[in-house]
């Protein structure tokens, strides 16, 4: 079990992994509306109370009750309308949800029969197990357990308590306080875990094709200035066919390993790079326009090296547009890796080791976009004949 639990712990943990999985399922808005009904559900429950003998009793109870009532209305009106939450959003969530809860057991007369209801904390628990961080988990369950303690301490100060029963309770309570939503989470957390090591190139460790999908859908809602660029670069690598020729195939994989680390360290976390395939890499990022081309021109340059055996080059095509002009659309991306892919090869028609550029407005059309089209004109600065490598 604690090999079990260090095993778990040590899994990365990625909050869009699984929202984004059921956003392409058609599932995440249906979820929502549900989490906003149950919700609902658990806000005209305690209004029931009212008409109920163990229902508060005095102004401070029904004042209590009725805070946890409108601050529950509102989290199911936000879950109703708003998008899915982000993770700092879903944190609150939880957070609100344990203390509406543990402030409308309060508020019940009846305090045996308001630690039996503490069993609601386990609802919420049901939604950090599937939804939120290993700590997240841990620290709602200490949390909810601790609150149940609290309406144990005041159960067993009435009359006729049966403190050995209400002990019971608690030990069961806490059990499937921690071992619901951990039985949930764990092979989640495994699923996740799978799913994100699909998503990288084993060979280079940069993301492929389909984890590249999984990123950029899952930061389509990330703030862009009004003065950002959205661009794509498409990298594929020159004479490539000759690289293996001399190197053989296992040099030809250290070759792509060596331009996966490059690209990496030339983005810096700044912009997300994938292997799109045999020797062509991708690159995307929102940058500022006033860095821009240039931030990507070094990431095309930072293919070549002089320490290389055989010279590495590569031909680039970088498709870009400005925030107001990108939809946050993923189509929009693909657009944009289209529109990259053809310069590229335009890039290597004229002689490749150069990079070539274009804008792509949604609003001017294709044909308007591929005229602005342009490849640099200057000389490939590390232009050699491979013919002169031995």
């Amino acid at each position: 079990m604690f090999r079990l639990l260090a095993r778990w712990r040590r899994l990365p943990f990625h909050y869009a992994a699984l929202p984004e999985y059921m956003r392409r399922h058609g599932l995440l808005d249906p979820y929502r509306r549900c989490i906003a009904g149950l919700v609902a559900l658990i806000v005209a429950s305690g209004g029931f109370l009212f008409f109920s003998p163990i229902g508060p009793r005095g102004p401070v109870e029904s004042a209590l009750m009725l805070a946890s009532m409108a601050g529950g209305a509102v989290i199911a009106a936000l879950w109703l309308l708003r998008p899915w939450p982000t993770y700092r959003q879903s944190i609150l969530f939880v957070v609100a949800a344990d203390a509406g809860i543990f402030g409308a057991l309060l508020s019940v007369a009846d305090a045996p029969t308001a630690f039996t209801l503490s069993t609601a904390f386990l609802v919420v628990g049901v939604y950090c197990g599937h939804f939120l961080s290993m700590r997240a988990l841990f620290l709602h369950v200490l949390a909810t357990v601790a609150a149940s303690t609290v309406l144990l301490a005041i159960a067993a100060t009435g009359p006729g308590a049966d403190v050995t029963l209400l002990v019971v309770q608690l030990l069961v309570q806490s059990t499937l306080f921690l071992f619901m939503p951990l039985l949930t989470q764990v092979p989640l957390f495994h699923l996740r875990d799978d799913a994100y090591r699909s998503a990288d190139d084993p060979l280079t460790g940069v993301l492929n094709r389909r984890g590249l999908h999984q990123v950029v859908t899952a930061h389509n809602h990330i703030f862009l200035a009004e003065d950002d660029v959205v661009a794509a670069l498409v990298i594929d690598l020159d004479g490539f066919k000759h690289v293996n020729d001399t190197l053989g195939h296992a040099g030809g994989d250290d070759v792509l390993r060596r331009v996966g680390e490059r690209l990496r360290s030339a983005t810096d976390g700044w912009a997300v790079v994938a292997r799109l395939g045999g020797e062509e890499f991708g690159v995307i990022a929102a940058v500022p326009a006033s860095s821009f081309p240039a931030c990507f021109t070094a990431v095309h340059d930072s293919v070549h090296s002089v320490v290389d055996a055989v010279p590495i080059t590569a031909s680039s095509g970088l498709a870009w547009r400005t925030s107001t002009e990108f939809r946050r659309d993923h189509s929009d991306v693909e657009i944009l890796f289209r529109w990259a892919d053809r310069v590229m090869y335009d890039a290597k028609r004229a002689g490749g080791d150069r990079m070539g550029v274009v804008h792509c407005p949604p609003e001017t059309g294709t044909e308007r976009a591929a005229e602005r089209a342009s490849v640099r004109p200057d000389p490939a600065p590390h232009a050699h004949s491979y013919d002169d490598v031995a």
